[in-house]
C-alpha cells in the first residue's frame, strides 16, 4: 500500500538516519513481499553480515520482521526471510506524531499560563507568581519583563493543527491498510476453499475437514505478515 517516496518521507520525518546500503535494502524491501537474507547480499553483491547489520538496524526501529526455516543442506543452520511490516511502519510513525502533538499542547499551556519572565528568558512566571515576588526574579531581585509570546502562541495552534491533520491522515492509512489484509485474506481463502471442496470428492470428508482447518490457519498467518 505504502510506496517508496511513502516510506522514504516517514524515515525522514522521524529523522532516521539511515546509511545509502540500509536506504537501498528499505528500497527493496519495500517492493518485494518477502526475500532471504541471502538473496539480499547476493543482489547488492555485499557480505551476508553487511546484509544483517542493515536488516537488524530496520528491525530494531521496527520496520521489518523475519521469519526462519531450517536450511535443507545445512544441518542446524537458519535462513532468514525478512519483509517489511507496513502496518507497524504506520503505528511507529502515529505514535510519533502524536508525541509531537502532545509536547506543542504541554508547551501551548505553558506559554498561556506564564505572563513575565527573567531578561534572559530563562525563568518564567505567571501573573500571580510575579506579583507576589513584586515582579522581580526571587533569586537576583531584577526587575521581571512581561512576555509578548502572542506570535508564538498563534505559531503552536498552527502546528498542533498540522499536526492533528497528519494524525487523521495516518489513520486513515491504517485503516485502509487493515482492510486491504482482510480482503486479501477473504480472497485467499476463497480460492483455497474452492480448491479443497474439488479434493473433497478424493478424500474423506472427515479428512478433508482437518485439512481445510489447518489450511486456513496458515493462509491467516501467512498474508497478515503482508
Amino acid at each position: 500500500m505504502l510506496k517508496l517516496k511513502d516510506i522514504t518521507d516517514i524515515v525522514e520525518d522521524m529523522g532516521i538516519e539511515l546509511d545509502e546500503q540500509t536506504q537501498e535494502i528499505l528500497k527493496l524491501l519495500s517492493e518485494t513481499d518477502i526475500i532471504s537474507e541471502n538473496e539480499i547480499a547476493e543482489k547488492f553483491d555485499i557480505k551476508i553480515n553487511a546484509a544483517r547489520k542493515a536488516l537488524y538496524k530496520l528491525h530494531t526501529i521496527g520496520f521489518v520482521e523475519y521469519t526462519k526455516e531450517k536450511d535443507a543442506e545445512k544441518k542446524w543452520w537458519y535462513i532468514y526471510f525478512w519483509s517489511l511490516n507496513q502496518k507497524k511502519l504506520l503505528d511507529i510513525y502515529l505514535r510519533h506524531k502524536q508525541k509531537l502533538v502532545k509536547k506543542a499542547q504541554e508547551t501551548l499551556t505553558e506559554e498561556h499560563e506564564f505572563a513575565f519572565q527573567t531578561i534572559d528568558g530563562q525563568q518564567k512566571f505567571s501573573y500571580d507568581d510575579a506579583l507576589a515576588n513584586n515582579f522581580s526574579a526571587p533569586n537576583s531581585n531584577k526587575s521581571l519583563i512581561e512576555i509578548n509570546n502572542s506570535k508564538f502562541i498563534k505559531q503552536l495552534e498552527t502546528n498542533i493543527t498540522d499536526l492533528n491533520t497528519q494524525i487523521s491522515t495516518i489513520e486513515t492509512q491504517r485503516t485502509e491498510y487493515k482492510e486491504m489484509l482482510e480482503k486479501a485474506i477473504e480472497a485467499t481463502l476463497k480460492a483455497e476453499e474452492e480448491a479443497l471442496a474439488k479434493e473433497e470428492k478424493k478424500t474423506k470428508p472427515k479428512s478433508a475437514k482437518k485439512t481445510a482447518s489447518k489450511t486456513k490457519k496458515k493462509i491467516v498467518a501467512k498474508v497478515s505478515k503482508k
